[in-house]
Order: C-alpha cells, then sequence, then structure tokens
C-alpha cells in the first residue's frame, strides 16, 4: 500500500528550441526592437529599367519610422500578401501531386522502379540533382523548387528512405546549381551589368565551382541516405518512440512497404503517371521559354490536378473534394513563407535596412584586397539574411561593392563573384528564405533540426568559397 504522504515526482520541462512559427515570431519581434535602436538611414536609388540601383557614397541618415507591435502584425499580414502567389502555387502544386497519389500511382510507380534499380540508388540520385543543378545554374528550375519536393519524397519513400531524403535530393539539388550559378540572368546578369563588366564573362571558374558545389551537396546526400540505412534513428524525421516503418520508406504512403517486390503498376496508374511526368515536362519547357512566374504555373497545376482525377476515375464531385483534402498538408508550408518575407518588411518600413548594409560594407574599405575579397562573401552572407532576393540584393550591395573594390584593388569581377558566393551559399542557413522553410515544412522537418545538422556543411561552403575568392584575387583574375 502507497503511503499518502509520498512525495510526487514533477516532470521537469525540458529547455525547447522554438519550433518555426515560434522562431519566424520572435524574429519579427527582434527587428521590430532594432527599428527603435538602429538610426535610420537611406540610400539614394536611381531607376535603370526595372532596377533600383543604389547610388554609392550616398547614404545619409533620416527621420526615424519605429515599429510598434500593432505595424508589427501588420507586417506579418503584409508578408502574407507579398507572398500570396507563392502560397497559392504550393497549395495547387501540392494538391496536384496528392491527387495523383489518391490512386496510389505515383508511390506504386516509383517504388516499382526503386525494385529494379535496386542497389543503384546513388546513381539514381546523381542523375536527378546534377540534372537539377545544372539546369538551375541557369535558374530555369527558381519557380518549380517548391511544387516538385513532394515528388522527391515520394521517390526517397520508394528508396526506403525518408522524407527529408527527397528534400535533400531536390531542394539541395536545386540549390546546388543556384547558388553558383555561371549562367543565371537574374541573379549574375544583373550583378555583373550594375558592375559594369561584360555579362556571363568568367565562365569557366564559375562553371567549375559549379559543378565542385553540386558534387558536395550530392556526398552529403548521399552519405545521410547510406547513415539512415544503418542507423535510422539518425533520421531527422525521426521522434522518440518512433517505429522505423513510421518514417522510413512507404509504409507512410499507405502501406506500399509490406510486399514492395510484387507490387506492379495497372494500366490506369500507368496512364496517370505517364501524363503527370509529361505535364511537368511540358510545364518546365514553358517556364523556360515563355519565362512563367507563379500564377501561370499554379494554374497549370491546377489544370493538371483536374485532369489527374478524372484519368483517375473520380467524378467531379470527388475531384472537389480530394483536391481540397491535399491542399491541407501544404498549409503549414504555405504559412511558413508567409511569416518568413515578414521580418525583411519591418526592417525595410522601419528605415533601417539601409543603415545595417552601410554598416556591414564599410570595414571592407579599410582592408587590403585579398582579405577584402575574402570579407566580401562573408559581408555578402550576412546581408542575404535579410534580403533573400538574389537580384534584390545585387540592386543593393553591387552599387556598394564596386566603388570599394575599385578602392582597395580588388578587381570587379572577383566582387561580383564574392557577392554570388555570399547570397547563394547562404539561401542554405536562414529562416528568412521562405521557400527553404516551406519544404522543410513539406518534408516535416524544422528548422532548428535542420540548422544543427546542416550548419556543419554550410560552414564548408562557405570557407571553401572564402579560400578560393582570395585566390581569385590574388591570380588578379577579370574574366575577360
Amino acid at each position: 500500500m502507497a503511503k499518502e504522504n509520498a512525495p510526487v515526482m514533477k516532470e521537469k520541462k525540458k529547455n525547447r528550441f522554438p519550433d518555426v512559427y515560434a522562431l519566424l515570431f520572435i524574429l519579427c519581434i527582434a527587428a521590430m526592437v532594432l527599428t527603435w535602436i538602429i538610426p535610420a538611414g537611406a540610400f539614394d536609388r536611381v531607376a535603370e529599367g526595372s532596377i533600383n540601383r543604389v547610388v554609392a557614397g550616398s547614404f545619409h541618415y533620416i527621420d526615424g519610422v519605429p515599429q510598434n507591435p500593432w505595424d508589427m502584425l501588420q507586417c506579418i499580414y503584409q508578408g502574407f500578401i507579398n507572398s500570396s502567389s507563392t502560397i497559392f502555387m504550393i497549395f495547387f502544386c501540392g494538391a496536384a501531386i496528392g491527387m495523383l497519389e489518391e490512386s496510389k500511382s505515383l508511390s506504386t510507380a516509383f517504388t516499382v522502379m526503386a525494385n529494379k534499380l535496386r542497389g543503384k540508388e546513388a546513381i539514381s540520385m546523381a542523375v536527378i540533382m546534377f540534372g537539377l543543378g545544372l539546369g538551375n545554374s541557369a535558374g530555369v528550375f527558381g519557380n518549380l523548387g517548391i511544387a516538385i519536393v513532394p515528388i522527391g519524397i515520394y521517390l526517397a519513400r520508394a528508396m526506403n528512405g525518408d522524407d527529408f531524403l527527397g528534400f535533400l535530393i531536390i531542394y539541395f539539388g536545386l540549390m546546388s546549381g543556384f547558388s553558383i550559378g555561371f549562367a543565371n540572368p537574374g541573379i549574375l546578369g544583373v550583378a555583373q551589368t550594375i558592375a559594369e563588366i561584360p555579362i556571363f564573362s568568367g565562365t569557366l571558374p564559375r562553371l567549375i565551382c559549379c559543378v565542385a558545389n553540386i558534387t558536395f551537396l550530392y556526398i552529403v546526400t548521399v552519405f545521410y541516405y547510406k547513415r539512415i540505412q544503418k542507423d535510422p534513428t539518425c533520421s531527422l524525421n525521426y521522434e522518440p518512440g518512433m517505429q522505423p516503418y513510421q518514417y522510413i520508406g512507404n509504409a507512410r504512403s499507405g502501406g506500399n512497404a509490406e510486399d514492395p517486390s510484387k507490387l506492379k503498376l495497372n494500366k490506369r496508374q500507368a496512364i496517370v503517371v505517364v501524363f503527370f511526368l509529361v505535364a511537368v515536362v511540358a510545364c518546365v519547357s514553358l517556364t523556360i521559354i515563355n519565362s512563367w512566374g507563379t500564377k501561370q504555373i499554379s494554374a497549370w497545376f491546377l489544370g493538371t490536378a483536374v485532369i489527374v482525377g478524372i484519368l483517375s476515375g473520380f467524378d467531379m464531385n470527388d475531384i472537389a473534394k480530394k483536391f481540397i483534402k491535399n491542399c491541407a498538408p501544404m498549409v503549414s508550408a504555405s504559412f511558413v513563407v508567409g511569416i518568413a518575407s515578414s521580418v525583411a518588411l519591418i526592417l525595410s518600413n522601419g528605415q533601417v535596412m539601409d543603415t545595417i548594409v552601410n554598416a556591414l560594407s564599410a570595414p571592407l574599405a579599410q582592408m587590403g584586397a585579398v582579405a577584402g575579397a575574402g570579407f566580401m562573401v562573408v559581408i555578402n552572407a550576412l546581408i542575404n539574411i535579410l534580403i533573400p532576393s538574389g537580384s534584390g540584393q545585387a540592386a543593393v550591395v553591387m552599387p556598394l561593392m564596386t566603388p570599394i573594390a575599385d578602392l582597395v584593388g580588388i578587381t570587379r569581377q572577383v566582387a561580383v563573384q564574392a557577392f554570388q558566393f555570399g547570397d547563394g551559399l547562404s539561401n542554405l542557413a536562414t529562416p528568412l528564405n521562405g521557400p527553404l522553410m516551406g519544404c522543410l515544412a513539406i518534408a516535416g522537418v524544422s528548422f532548428p533540426k535542420y540548422f544543427k545538422w546542416a550548419i556543419k556543411f554550410i560552414l564548408i561552403e562557405i570557407a571553401v568559397a572564402t579560400i578560393v575568392t582570395m585566390g581569385l584575387q590574388a591570380a588578379g583574375w577579370v574574366g575577360y
């Protein structure tokens, strides 16, 4: 018989890192506070076509507009409005892929393919990641990244991997090339135009760096895959108490993992899969040819979802219900994208963004050419946290970096490369990168867990990029 006066054991609360919503809200509060601490300032800007170019040496202090809690909440709302095109693309693309999986067509097709490629998973990942990386070095897949991560997840499950592996195959594949794109007109082209050097000059060193980066992130992905095969608890989708079948393989798709060797595509499933793949290829082609944006891509996937439903044998009522049902898993990713865009908006409305950029760039003028070139990479990586848009950052940073480069003795081609390294590589590390956060949400991995796992690889990339940039400056690289 237990004693009445037995002490009651109090369960200790674990110190947990904030989840993604709490983290982004905390960052919004921090940005609001900074508008009260940092003096407001602005650069003069000159419109050149679609670019508002900063005038170097024009920074001046202005009257501040400190943001209060009410302003902050309105900025969060405005962040959703500004990101609405991306948010709806997430819904429509996710629903289309979900519609495809209502008949188990996609998971079955990938499982059959995985059975035939058993033991060659590394080759399959190489084909996909190098294809995506080299294609996105020209920015051709930029708007499709968040749309096709769910496809990568189904592929990863068929390979007896987890959802995070699907994220790595698609998102790391895309960003490995995009980060050091040697033919990206929207970022490299803009930066070189502002720096007044020939567009796409200096291709060979950038091509070498791009292929090396794709190779590095491919090795990271294969390493992760092999590690979770040996120890499933190393999966980023693992939570204490979970059994492997709950987060590894096709069991999460509805139990296909029970006997994968006997799975076969029926005729209807084959037709649906072929149609969907043709639709995706056509969408990519039309995006490249016609420079489609999120509106056209979203509309394409909306129509694709309806046709997939018809081919699957569903009536219109079923299609409508299944479409809404498959939008539901995308809510988390959509909200993350909306909130992530709010932090920069708060700083911008508070008139302190230019002050921060000016303060970060000022020390460069005091350094030598080689050290300054390396430091430019770090500065651009920090600025990218505040200005995730590559073309937007180029419009702000390059007019400042170009005269500083001339003053210190850094070649303009090296200054462009330092911008590209800093802007591109840090995209994998900032919680203000909406597509990154959205893709992580789709894969079911929190940003803190991802960051803890990925930061060592990202730091290696940035360290190597810094050394390469210093080496290019030491060699006097002009690229034309």
